[in-house]
């Protein structure tokens, strides 16, 4: 039915840019809300992405912007941007990423997801692996 959000893997699809909407913010991206229901596992409007092009150097994870997924209603602006499931940017963005409309984007939900922003663990899991004792590093601060 629709051909975007494609799932490459678990929590990270494929898709495109389809433009830009005045009634996103900065720091959301708005995606057909029938396609992301049919496609996807995301849940709109709580569900944060990073973006990757394909085309781009890649930044470090946790250095790429994060965005909330906004699912686009039919009586929205950008609705028509996302006809086939395509990602659509806040107009804000418009001069940060100038001539990207129709390509390939990689939205990663994994941290959304699996981390669920409790870096508690990440960082725990980090020091296990180094050999350092987190414990003994607070009794010491």
């Amino acid at each position: 039915m629709f051909a975007y959000p494609m799932e490459v893997v678990s929590d990270i699809y494929l898709s495109k840019i389809g433009g830009f909407s005045c009634e996103l913010s900065k720091n959301e991206i708005g995606i057909n809300a029938k396609a992301l229901e049919v496609n996807t596992s995301i849940i709109a409007n709580e569900t944060y992405a990073r973006l990757r092009f394909f085309d781009e150097k890649p930044y470090p994870y946790f250095f790429r912007r994060s965005f909330r997924i906004i699912g686009l209603e039919e009586n929205m602006e950008g609705y028509e941007l996302s006809s086939n499931g395509e990602v659509v940017l806040s107009a804000e963005l418009e001069d940060d990423f100038k001539n990207i409309v129709g390509r390939d984007v990689m939205i990663n939900t994994v941290e959304s997801f699996r981390i669920d922003y409790d870096y508690r663990k990440v960082i725990k899991k980090i020091f296990d692996y180094a050999g350092i004792c987190l414990e003994d590093r607070r009794r010491r601060n």
